[in-house]
Order: structure tokens, then C-alpha cells, then sequence
């Protein structure tokens, strides 16, 4: 399970108020506020702002209709808007199906917007107008100091452009994707709007969420090089999209192979076995062992994987480091119905990561008996490649210790979005962290 849930798509639970604390006696009670009024700060700057931020509209082009919602903030004077790729990546990946359009402040008519540049690792996007703007956001150029009160604006649910106050909270630590942390609601159609600080400068843009005032930022940073870019576009079609996601995903993918490969691959006990433990501090790690007196036999389960994805459509995630080991053993089964048990854990296909016969050809695989330093190992090594953006693949590498009969590790690894040379590379430094004790 990832562990970030994009804005468009998350619901959330309402929450009972807690109780009001009482006053001292001696203590005399604030002057009242009328109900819905916002501190003053706060409704100036909505009242200021208000009209840079737009809502996006996704238009499925046969029906005519939305098909979603997000938001964008303008962020140059020629009509430059910023906002999350995964808001508009059916207009990258289907441009044939679906166009894009702002709705401004006030309502109106849609107006029309072309697609000018995406980063697809950092989840942004700039769109543009046909006609200028009088008045745009400044992206920050400093990072705002830890408990900084901050503001998310957006179009949240579909009720129109919103205001919500919140802190900031810095860098998520160990992430494989750089994400600011907003203690703030983030609500879905709130992706692609700004952070801000009461002076109105962009310090992030809203991007996903996981509920409870726990929202995610892409920092400005990111955004300031994209539009940099944008405003240098001179070619933006559908294929040239297609060919500058194609490589921003070689690129990461390189960089996450060059972040692996400089690390030694750490081992972890697994019974009498030692396999690939936290590769990478940017992996989550746990584990598990069923205990049922009824079954003759334990299964000892060891996982790591990244928790994050790159968005490349509504059915299409890559970016994926993931890996699990199975630790078999049995003193009651005996060596033919231990085998047959750990036959059919091999035979189990590990959790697929999200993708459509659209996005990728089958798995193609390939098997054999390796020796990883003395240790008898069967291994199957499958690539799938992308349809959309030559080059790059998903792997998985299964493999089980062969060397005991009543004891063995099965473990799969799945990389998506590499190139098979790098794929291969990491797959072999990854058998080599396999190794038996006794």
C-alpha cells in the first residue's frame, strides 16, 4: 500500500468536535465572532487571491463532459498556470480523448488552455491561456521556517475556491520523491492548487494527502525550474510530451539505480538464512509470522518497498523499489510435502504494480539454476515492457534457496520504470545478498 493518496481521489471522514475546554473564573471570555467569520488576515488574503487560482476541468472530448477536477494557480502575466501533473495526464497520455480548460473566478464560460510542459517525477504541470493575466503568484525562493503558519488554497470537492490554514512541517524524511509535509486539509480538487504564506508568496503546491490534516506539498523549487522551462517552450504537441516523459522517467529511474548500486546490499537474519534487508533509506521495512497451531509448518514474511509511485495515469503507476521474502521451514511435513508447499509459494506472483495492457506487453520470462557463493538458487528473472516509452520496463525477480528439504527462502523483487540493463544490474546485486548460515 502507498503510502501517499492523491487529492483528487481521497475521502475523507468527518470528526466530532471535542469538547471546549471551560475558562478560569477569572478569566473573561473573548469578544464573539460571527459564526463563519475568518481572522482578518486570512479573509484579505482569500479576498486578494482569490481570482489567481482557477479550477481545471478535464473534458472527456466524445460525451463532451468532465471527467475530473483539480486546480491550477496562475503564475506569469502571458497566462502561465501551474498545476499537478496527475491532474491533466489524461490529456498527456490520450490527447485525442481529452482537452483541459480553467474555470475562473466568478464562473462564465470555460476558457481553453494548451498544455505546455509536465514533470512527471515531481507531479507538475503548466498550462496556459490564450490571453494574458493582470495578476499571477511569486514562487518563493527561500523555504518557510519549521511551524510556519501557511495557507492551501484550491476548489475542493467542487465548491468553488477555498482557503485552509495550516503548518508547515518541512522535507519528508527517507523519501524517495522530495514532498514538503502541511499539517492542513488537502481535499480532492484541491491538487495543482498553492501553498502559500501570508504574504502570498507560493512556498508549495497541494499534491496528495493521507487524511487527518496530513497533507503532502510538492516544494516550489520544483516548481520554479518547470516554469523556467515553460517559459522557454517552443514545442509542446503530443508526442513531444510523450518523449519528455519518456525521459524524466529515464532519467529518475538512472538515479535511483546509481542510489542502489552505491550502497551495499545490508543482509537480514531470516531463520538460518540471510537475505536483502533495508536497501536503501528510503525503504520501508516489516515482517510477520502467522502463528495457527493447526498448521504444520511457519512462514516467516520479511517486506521492504519504496510506499511511493510515480502518477504516470489514472492506471498507469512506475517508480516502484519493492521486495519480499518468504522463510519456509517445517519439522511435522517431511521432504515431499515440504516440497509441495514450497513449490506453491514459488509459484505465487508477487503484487503487480498498477498498469493496463494499454501501458505494457506481457511478461516475458526467463529461468534457471544459479550458485550465489555456494548457495543453490532457482531463479526467474521477467520483464514487461512500456508501450508508450521505449525503453523502459517493469522487472521481477523470483527466486528460491534450493540447498534443504524441510527449510528455504523464497523472494521476489519488483522494479518499475527501469531500463533492462539497469534492471539486470540491480536484480544481480540483489541475489548476491542472499546467503545461508549454517
Amino acid at each position: 500500500m502507498h503510502a501517499f493518496i492523491l487529492a483528487a481521489v481521497l475521502t475523507q471522514t468527518p470528526v466530532a468536535p471535542a469538547e471546549p475546554s471551560p475558562l478560569p473564573a477569572a478569566e473573561a471570555p473573548p469578544p464573539a465572532v460571527p459564526l463563519g467569520a475568518l481572522p482578518p488576515a486570512t479573509h484579505e488574503l482569500f479576498q486578494r487571491l482569490e481570482g489567481q487560482v482557477a479550477q481545471v476541468r478535464i473534458i472527456e472530448r466524445r460525451s463532451g463532459t468532465r471527467s475530473s477536477i483539480g486546480s491550477a494557480f496562475f503564475v506569469s502575466a502571458a497566462g502561465h498556470a501551474m498545476t499537478n501533473y496527475h491532474v491533466i495526464s489524461d490529456v498527456v497520455i490520450h490527447p485525442d480523448d481529452y482537452k483541459a480548460e480553467l474555470v475562473l473566478k466568478g464562473g462564465g464560460e470555460p476558457v481553453p488552455v494548451r498544455l505546455v510542459d509536465v514533470d512527471v517525477v515531481h507531479d507538475l504541470a503548466v498550462i496556459q491561456t490564450a490571453t494574458p493575466v493582470e495578476h499571477f503568484f511569486a514562487l518563493d525562493d527561500r523555504e518557510p521556517p519549521q511551524g510556519a503558519r501557511l495557507f492551501a488554497m484550491g476548489n475542493p470537492r467542487d465548491l468553488g475556491t477555498t482557503i485552509v490554514e495550516g503548518t508547515y512541517n518541512g522535507y519528508i524524511r527517507d523519501a524517495l520523491y522530495e514532498r514538503l509535509h502541511f499539517s492542513g486539509a488537502i481535499n480532492p480538487g484541491m491538487s495543482g492548487g498553492p501553498t502559500l504564506t501570508g504574504e502570498g508568496r507560493v512556498v508549495g503546491v497541494n499534491v496528495a494527502t493521507m487524511g487527518n490534516q496530513v497533507g503532502f506539498l510538492v516544494p516550489v523549487k520544483h516548481a520554479r525550474e518547470l516554469l523556467a522551462r515553460a517559459l522557454e517552450a517552443k514545442d509542446s504537441g503530443a508526442q513531444a510530451l510523450l518523449d519528455t516523459v519518456r525521459a524524466q522517467l529515464l532519467d529518475n529511474q538512472q538515479r535511483v539505480t546509481e542510489r542502489l548500486m552505491g550502497e551495499p546490499v545490508p543482509q537480514q537474519a531470516l531463520g538460518s538464512y540471510r537475505v536483502p534487508g533495508r536497501w536503501g533509506a528510503f525503504l520501508k521495512c516489516w515482517g510477520d509470522t502467522p502463528h495457527d497451531p493447526e498448521v504444520p509448518y511457519t512462514v516467516t514474511n520479511y517486506q521492504c518497498s519504496s510506499e511511493e509511485d510515480i502518477f504516470v495515469s489514472s492506471r498507469h503507476r512506475t517508480g516502484v523499489v519493492t521486495f519480499l521474502h518468504q522463510h519456509a521451514t517445517s519439522q511435522k511435513l517431511g521432504a515431499l510435502r515440504f516440497s509441495s508447499l514450497y513449490t506453491a509459494l514459488y509459484s505465487q506472483d508477487p503484487d503487480p504494480v498498477e498498469a493496463t495492457r494499454q501501458d505494457v506487453t506481457n511478461y516475458r520470462c526467463q529461468s534457471e539454476f544459479v550458485d550465489v557463493a555456494g548457495l543453490p538458487v532457482r531463479a526467474a528473472l521477467c520483464l514487461r515492457a512500456y508501450k508508450k516509452f521505449p525503453g523502459l520496463y517493469d522487472l521481477v525477480l523470483r527466486a528460491a534457496t534450493l540447498n534443504a528439504s524441510t527449510s528455504g527462502v523464497d523472494t521476489s523483487l519488483t522494479l518499475a520504470g527501469f531500463t533492462a540493463d539497469n534492471g539486470r544490474k540491480l536484480a544481480r546485486r540483489y541475489l548476491e545478498g542472499l546467503s545461508w548460515t549454517k
